[in-house]
């Protein structure tokens, strides 16, 4: 009798592993390539236009005159190493050329680090743009192939290119956005303060 309750019981563990498995299997994980979404969709090929137009000059212009103001700085340090005396102190010439040299290569570097937060700052906000249009996308797209979850492709080490959903996603990205703003939103401005009216003029009595 143990035997056949035991037989029993398998039997019942087999019938339920046979259900639950389809289940299983029909569960996929759907992978994306967000980086190639940002870089070959419309919008992701505007926002780089944009950027470009704006920023190049600028931050080309910014990396050369850092290079002018590193190489005035070590030049200058250079001379001063020859004529350094025993006590470590420098004519007061060449110490006021070094402070010089020092602050504006201090003042470059200040500079070029300012307008490279900006443009990535700006680069995040293309990307903030094009990412809540993508993040629709890819949902309808799990449950049109009644996936499990879509992950970033970057964030996995090994994925089955059947499951990947990048060409799909970026042809339904290209449909929804094709251009973006490259001037991220500023804060609200504080409200005017309020005026007191200006009293009524007094009327002139009349007698």
């Amino acid at each position: 009798m143990k035997i056949l309750l035991k037989s029993s019981t398998m039997a019942l563990a087999l019938v339920a592993g046979a259900l639950v498995a389809p289940s299983a299997a029909l569960a996929q994980t759907l992978t994306v390539d967000v980086d190639a979404i940002y870089k070959d969709s419309l919008a992701g090929k505007s926002g780089n236009a944009q950027l470009e137009t704006k920023y190049g000059a600028r931050l080309k212009a910014s990396q050369e005159k850092l290079q002018t103001a590193a190489n005035a700085w070590n030049t200058q340090l250079e001379a001063a190493k020859k004529i350094v005396k025993p006590d470590g102190s420098v004519p007061p010439a060449t110490e006021t050329a070094l402070n010089q040299a020092r602050d504006t290569l201090s003042a470059a570097q200040n500079e070029f680090n300012a307008l490279r937060q900006e443009i990535q700052q700006t680069d995040q906000y293309v990307k903030y743009q094009i990412l809540e249009k993508l993040i629709p996308v890819a949902e309808k797209i799990r449950k049109d192939r009644k996936g499990d979850t879509v992950v970033p492709r970057g964030s996995v080490l090994a994925f089955d290119p059947v499951n990947d959903i990048t060409p799909t996603a970026l042809q339904q990205v290209n449909a929804t956005i094709t251009t973006v703003s490259i001037t991220p939103p500023q804060p609200n401005a504080a409200p005017a303060p309020a005026t007191t009216p200006a009293k009524p003029a007094a009327t002139p009595s009349t007698r």
